[in-house]
């Protein structure tokens, strides 16, 4: 069910009242035993029979329980049976999908559960307040999906279902405890709403003695002025007491790291094996370095936006593609949110793909010329960035302006739901559905599929496109600042870049900043 990965050491000192991490902290077998057991004994006063599963950092299955009586399979939610809606999934791969999203949305610095994930992946933000544009990370729920060829292998992405939280010890992420047993898998549309799960609650009570620091939590963070939510539940005990029901895996120990210490322009950072530097068709091992340590210098430099305490240096993930979408190199500075690993690699896939010469034509042999409409152009001369794929992959467009047309790689909002998005499903839906490992698309350049928010960016050298960078984990106004950095020296020929360019009487975007994004 599992692709194997496991997260870094992790050596950083935050300052103020959050918790400085430990260099060693792992959850042992009798903590993951003692987790699971605490969320079955909550789920059984609350009368629910549940799977519970506990991964590690890195989304590696550490156990996985199913209660007496648990259902197999659970139902995606929507009512229009399109996209994913109204598929029966395994209840099994719900619980891994929310343990893995709790864990890989978080880090030292902040701490997000899946119904911080539901806020932040919707066509408003906040959700359901018109006349404002899709969330932050809008379409992230389908990343780290199983099918990718980078990291991740969360069956059903990232969850936005509650009964998803993060686990903690001595500071740092351990892993994440992920609930399912009401059969249905969906989102939290009117999050102002009360809404008390019965699969958070249980998996708030797994998480006793291992939760998050309140002062990361994310309802202590705040995101273009809008508080985030953790949880509309609360547990302040819970029992160990052996509860009815079966070990299907593990309990196992947490595992040691598969990153691997690299510096570039003076800065610590972390690989994995699988992606050391190498060269492109263009881009010579000593551009690719230059880009990762220009981004990484950045990085040092950028006041993060989703990290407490207020003033810490932004975490990130940072890739190169080359054009075909192979990876020329990818790290990540230390602590930063495990998830963004496998998104700079899509973000920076996405800007590739979208700026190539043949991309209309690659569309429609994939099956996908609906949304090859001819308003946008696809044949090389316009270099477009994931944030203007993103703005043209919204329900609305322009997004937020609610009772216009859908953006020509979207739905019409009447079909649109987190389950059912356009493009940007179609291109992995299958590989979902089936379970299928190794490539998400049939699309060579797009083997993990497309991402539709910012912080991805095409390279040129000598005026030609040359590949890709892609930014993730720390606020995507800062993802797109630190992968201008990078991409300084490579960028597109200014005539080329999409803020050049309008479609339906709009201009699209190309890249955006924060004000004052320096330390």
């Amino acid at each position: 069910m599992k692709r194997s990965f496991r997260l870094a050491a992790l050596a950083v000192l935050l300052l103020g009242s959050v918790p400085a991490p430990t260099a060693s902290a792992q959850l042992s077998a009798d903590e993951v035993r003692r987790v699971v057991l605490q969320a079955a004994n909550e789920a059984s006063r609350q009368g629910l029979r549940a799977q519970i599963a506990v991964t590690d950092p890195e989304g590696r299955l550490l156990a996985l329980f199913r209660m007496t009586g648990a259902p197999l399979t659970t139902r995606v939610a929507g009512t229009r049976g399109r996209g994913l809606e109204g598929l029966d999934v395994g209840a099994d791969a719900a619980a891994v999908s929310k343990a893995g999203t709790g864990a890989f949305l978080s880090s030292g610095g902040n701490a997000f559960s899946t119904r911080t994930a539901s806020f932040i992946v919707q066509d408003h933000f906040p959700p359901a307040i018109d006349f404002t544009p899709g969330g932050p990370l809008f379409g992230v729920q389908l990343s780290n999906l199983a099918c990718t060829d980078v990291n991740g292998g969360l069956p059903l992405g990232f969850a936005g279902d509650a009964g998803g939280v993060p686990l903690y010890k001595g500071g740092r992420v351990v892993g994440g405890l992920g609930v399912e047993g009401d059969g249905s898998y969906g989102v939290d549309r009117e999050p102002a709403a009360p809404d008390v799960s019965t699969e958070e609650r249980a998996a708030l009570a797994g998480a006793v003695g291992f939760a998050a620091p309140e002062p990361i939590r994310a309802d202590a963070i705040l995101a273009d002025g809008v508080r985030l939510p953790f949880a509309d539940s609360a547990v302040d005990q819970a029992s160990a007491a052996d509860s009815a029901g079966l070990f299907v895996v593990g309990p196992t120990a947490g595992g040691a790291t598969s990153y691997l210490p690299i510096s570039l322009g003076g800065r610590a950072l972390e690989t994995l094996a699988a992606f050391p530097i190498r060269r492109g068709a263009a881009l010579t091992v000593e551009d690719v370095t230059r880009i990762l340590a220009q981004a990484a210098q950045q990085a040092a430099r950028t006041r993060a936006a989703i990290r407490q305490p207020l003033g810490s240096d932004a975490r990130v993930s940072i890739s190169v593609v080359d054009v075909d979408g192979s990876i020329l190199g990818a790290v990540r500075t230390p602590d930063a949110p495990q998830f963004g690993f496998d998104v700079a690699v899509q973000k920076a896939r996405t800007a590739n793909f979208f700026s190539s010469a043949g991309a209309a034509d690659e569309l429609r042999r994939a099956g996908m010329a609906a949304f090859v409409t001819g308003e946008v152009p696809l044949d090389g001369t316009v270099a477009l960035s994931s944030r203007a794929v993103g703005f043209l992959a919204q329900p609305f467009f322009p997004p937020g302006i609610n009772g216009a047309a859908q953006g020509p790689f979207s739905l019409a909002t009447s079909e649109w739901s987190p389950f059912n998005t356009g493009l940007h499903l179609e291109l992995v839906r299958e590989a979902i559905a089936t379970g299928a490992r190794g490539r998400c698309s049939t699309i060579a350049k797009l083997p993990n599929g497309i991402t539709i928010f910012p912080g991805g960016l095409p390279l040129y050298k000598d005026g030609r496109l040359a590949g890709a960078i892609g930014i993730s984990g720390d606020g995507v106004d800062q993802d797109d600042l630190i992968a201008a950095a990078g991409a300084t020296g490579f960028e597109p020929p200014a005539e080329r870049l999409s803020d050049r360019i309008v479609i339906r009487g709009v201009r699209l975007p190309y890249v955006k900043f924060p004000r004052h994004p320096e330390l």
